[in-house]
């Protein structure tokens, strides 16, 4: 369809699955679907990428962002937050912002790469849901576990500082973990088990 530009909409909820969509011809068209897609007013976050399929030349990611998603309280979202490396918060639409004509960003909306479309959609959704999933089970367990006495109010601020540190760096493993903050884990998690009925002895 002529002057349609496919998006993709990444949504905060980890639960609901990226989907591409397109955005109308006319920029009154685009601006009233941007402002739908991410409930309102919004502001532009931009990175380069690269297309490791070779397919595509490297261009810029762009982000349609809520302005006031975090004043707002906003949920994070998680996909977006790992594409740009910084907390967005609340629904987001990525377009590709490099002209394929003259391979510069000229504030315009062009195709988001099919490749790049998928792997959003594909490879990188499910495993930052399952991460997600994971780590609002690992946290609840902790909670439980400090409210019940499972662990210290001191194991628990270990845990604290320890995660706290390490939001701002790669993600880690389990097992990259301290054996101490492991075990305090395990006992958390093993707590949770036996308080939800899942433990089956």
């Amino acid at each position: 369809m002529f002057g349609m530009t496919t998006a993709v909409r990444v949504y905060a909820d980890a639960n609901k699955e990226p989907e591409a969509i397109l955005l109308g011809g006319t920029d009154t068209d685009r601006v009233q679907e941007i402002q739908n897609a991410v409930g309102g007013a919004f502001d532009a976050v931009k990175r380069g990428c690269l297309d490791e399929s070779g397919l595509h030349k490297p261009f810029i990611l762009v982000g349609y962002v809520h302005d006031e998603g975090r004043l707002l309280n906003m949920p994070l979202n998680p996909i977006a937050s790992v594409l740009f490396e910084q907390n967005i918060f609340g629904d987001v639409l990525l377009v590709n912002g490099t002209n394929p004509e003259t391979e510069e960003y000229d504030g315009e909306t062009y195709d988001v790469p099919t490749a790049f479309a998928e792997y959003i959609i594909k490879a990188m959704y499910p495993s930052i849901q399952e991460s997600v999933v994971f780590s609002t089970m690992l946290s609840t367990a902790v909670r439980i576990a400090q409210l019940d006495g499972t662990i210290s109010d001191a194991e628990f601020q270990k845990l604290k500082s320890y995660m706290t540190e390490q939001a701002n760096a790669v993600a880690t493993s389990l097992g990259d973990l301290p054996t101490e903050l492991r075990d305090i884990l395990a006992r958390c998690v093993a707590n949770a088990i036996k308080k939800t009925g899942g433990d089956n002895e």
